[in-house]
């Protein structure tokens, strides 16, 4: 897995920013692509604290205090950039978009109809 926070300064210069992030554990082979604002950051201690962490909050939503996302588990983190005049954030433009299991026609007719509100739970 690739490393993209290697130091400390790199690490802090993600405080205050909007990011898209892909996460992937070790022991799950399924990635996770979110968008977070980061609020602050642990940096990792060697002998004391070795695994570092952002403090963030989700990009839509609120929540009463900040989750942790451990850098371990950071496959890929790209800041988000404002929109202008000409166009959309290019992040977007790196993002495979992923391939779906089945299409549509082959779903239940059940599946097929679920209307814009209604909720489904796997």
């Amino acid at each position: 897995m690739s490393k993209p926070l290697q130091d400390a300064t790199k690490a802090l210069s993600y405080i205050g920013q909007t990011v898209l992030v892909e996460l992937r554990w070790e022991d799950d082979n399924e990635l996770l692509w979110r968008c977070y604002h980061i609020v602050g950051a642990v940096l990792p201690v060697p002998g004391v604290f070795d695994t570092g962490y952002f403090l963030t909050v989700p990009f839509c939503g609120s929540v009463d205090f900040p989750d942790e996302i451990y850098f371990d588990s950071i496959r890929t983190i790209q800041p988000m950039r404002q929109r202008d005049n000409r166009g959309a954030g290019k992040v977007l433009g790196h993002i495979a978009l992923p391939e779906p299991s089945a299409p549509w026609s082959d779903l239940p007719a059940r599946e097929a109809t679920i209307t814009e509100g209604e909720r489904r739970h796997a």
